[in-house]
């Protein structure tokens, strides 16, 4: 973790968000969780806490203490861990059920696996006045999701829960959300409005019926790109059960909605076809490693990959995948079958939820460099490894 791309630049972004919060004045402090430890605590600073900077390098270079100035109290927490800040309007049993107003800061687990545990979260203190939602705090609630999503889209989420949204709170809700944006547009409902402080958050409106669908998944049109690859397999790998099919038998991804639920199948329901959650899909990773099956040399693969470990034994988050059946024959590369990977990444890169790992662009910068060598000399099969 330490050394990949950006680590440091995430690790500043993440202890701004803590300190813009942790300063606020109306902020509480939690650590813990119901679901994950059964226990919660919950410290209020009211201005008596300082956040110290770093005092470790290398793989320590996230961890902070937190020290309260009025008390013996203090936390130990590693920024270097998170990989999201996700704001989350949410029933809280410490409201009585209402709404409670945080910000989490997301860890990674074991192997750096995306888990759903925050290792910190801030809350507003009293978001009720007089029994009603505090407009002035919610608002600057907002106001603070909205400056840090615009600073680093990738990696701050906002989220309200669909309880929220059909709550008595819901109004006052939506009025703080128009405050912090300045916007005073007629919208069907609140979940429409959270677009206007991150582009692309989930609901969409369907201007036929003016209801809310749920937004397909963002890297749909990779999928269905990569299932177009020849001679090559999805594959689904669990515990003691492997899953192969050949993606040329697969007629593409299908979605159905019933009842305002959406399923997604791939492949027709007359042939070859499996049922998969794409919404739970969080990333897609590029790779290529040396396996035994390709006798030693490169195995391509493009990965799906889910927060925590789904049952697959070689690599825990990853859900399904899509592999390459033959990418060499006669101990030989088939540039034109590998091709197909490569262009494949370089058309889906810039998304801030597509990565490869180092083999990979090790691969594809020696297939770049082969075929800007032999430009104009080299046959169409070698020129396909960048373009098939």
């Amino acid at each position: 973790m330490e050394n990949s791309p950006g680590f440091h630049e995430r690790i500043a972004f993440f202890e701004r968000i803590a300190r813009d919060w942790i300063h606020s004045g109306v902020a509480t402090i939690a650590c813990g969780g119901w679901n994950e430890v059964g226990a919660i605590a919950e410290l209020i600073p009211r201005g008596n806490v300082e956040l110290l900077p770093a005092a470790y390098q290398e793989c320590f270079a996230g961890v902070r203490e937190l020290r309260f100035t009025d008390a013996p109290h203090h936390i130990h927490f590693d920024l270097g861990r998170i990989y999201s800040a996700r704001y989350c309007v949410t029933p809280s049993v410490c409201f009585g059920g209402r709404p409670s107003f945080e910000v989490r800061l997301l860890a990674t687990g074991a192997g750096g696996t995306k888990t759903q545990r925050s290792s910190l979260a801030m809350m507003l203190t009293a978001p009720y006045t007089a029994g009603q939602p505090d407009l002035a705090q919610v608002t600057e609630f907002f106001v603070r999701a909205r400056d840090h999503i615009r600073a680093r889209p990738d990696l701050v989420e906002i989220e309200i829960a669909p309880e929220v949204m059909a709550s008595a709170d819901s109004g006052t809700i939506l009025a703080a959300l128009r405050a912090a944006v300045g916007r005073d547009d007629e919208v069907p409902s609140l979940r429409e409005a959270l677009a206007w402080i991150r582009p692309g958050a989930p609901g969409q409106v369907n201007q036929a019926d003016g209801k809310v669908a749920a937004r397909d998944p963002a890297l749909l049109p990779l999928l269905r790109d990569a299932l177009q690859f020849r001679e090559s397999s999805l594959v689904i790998y669990r515990e003691r059960t492997l899953v192969e099919l050949q993606t040329e038998r697969l007629a593409g991804v299908f979605r159905y909605e019933e009842g305002g639920h959406v399923s997604w199948q791939v492949g027709e329901f007359e042939d070859h076809h499996c049922h998969l959650a794409l919404g739970e899909i969080t990333g897609v990773l590029f790779s290529a490693e040396p396996v035994s099956c390709q006798g030693g040399r490169l195995n391509y693969t493009v990965w799906f990959l889910v927060d925590g470990p789904c049952g697959n034994p070689y690599r825990e988050e990853g859900y399904f995948s899509v592999v390459l059946n033959r990418p060499y024959e006669h101990g030989r590369p088939r540039r034109g079958i590998i091709g197909q990977v490569f262009e494949l990444y370089s058309r889906y890169a810039h998304e801030p939820w597509v990565s490869a790992d180092a083999e990979f662009l090790r691969a594809l910068e020696e297939a770049t460099r082969t075929a800007g060598a032999q430009d104009g000399h080299a046959s169409s099969d070698a020129r396909a490894v960048v373009a098939y």
